[in-house]
């Protein structure tokens, strides 16, 4: 071979490695309560000093739903920013400057870093601390009306999908979130409420069925509910 070929040979090898780009993981985010929350891995790390996980059995990080999924699809955490307690909406407001009250879903949506997919998780302190739902309200909302469910609730879709416009948008829902607690008008509003606001800003929303609970929390074999019912969603659904 002369030198001439061999130095178009290298030239084009140059020229096609500089072409391939390595595929970038996909980062994800979440947006939640106690049931995302693991000690050391919430951001901002202010995030409510008692932070639920690790207890009643999980005791590992790699226990955690959003562990297991991201451990199964090769992704990478971006930001969880999930406050033990929290409610979507800002009903606690009514508690007489209640600790949970800065920290609802909605005053804290703004800090999810620049992930590729946002996982919501949450309802369930709205539920179970008697916040109303309101109406449906898709614009100009009020501070008042965002103490109430639905309102907070399109209001942070709102939100998010302008924020984040490249990202996937993905809300859990625990379709019954305090088995005992809460009687069944309450549940079906529930699962009512989440259904109609995402589907109104076409943001999916996979419903979660049975997860197994230690005092009203995931335990190991919850958490991996959660993880398994979000993969099957994920692998029939196009990010």
């Amino acid at each position: 071979m002369n030198m001439k070929k061999l130095t178009l040979l290298i030239a084009t090898a140059i020229l096609m490695s500089a072409c391939v780009k390595t595929k970038e993981p996909t980062r994800f985010s979440i947006l939640g309560d106690s049931y995302s929350a693991f000690d050391g891995y919430v951001d901002p790390d202010t995030n409510d000093p008692y932070i639920h996980y690790p207890q009643i059995g999980v005791t590992g990080i790699e226990q955690m739903w959003w562990r297991q999924v991201a451990d199964s699809l090769n992704w990478v955490l971006d930001h969880n920013n999930s406050f033990s307690g929290s409610l979507v909406c800002n009903y606690a407001d009514f508690d007489g400057g209640s600790y949970y009250a800065p920290n609802s879903f909605i005053r804290r949506m703004n800090n999810l870093g620049n992930p590729d997919v946002i996982f919501i998780l949450g309802a369930t302190n709205d539920v179970w601390n008697g916040a109303p739902f309101g109406d449906y309200v898709y614009s100009d909302w009020t501070e008042e009306q965002l103490c109430s469910f639905r309102p907070a609730l399109a209001y942070m879709l709102d939100f998010l999908k302008r924020q984040h416009p490249h990202a996937k948008l993905y809300y859990l829902l625990e379709t019954n979130p305090c088995p005992g607690a809460i009687d069944a008008e309450t549940r079906l509003n529930l699962i009512e409420s989440v259904h109609r606001v995402t589907y109104h800003y076409n943001v999916d929303c996979v419903d979660l069925y049975d997860i197994h609970k230690e005092w009203w929390h995931p335990d190991v074999e919850g958490q991996k509910g959660i993880a398994d019912q979000v993969l099957e969603y994920l692998s029939m659904s196009v990010l």
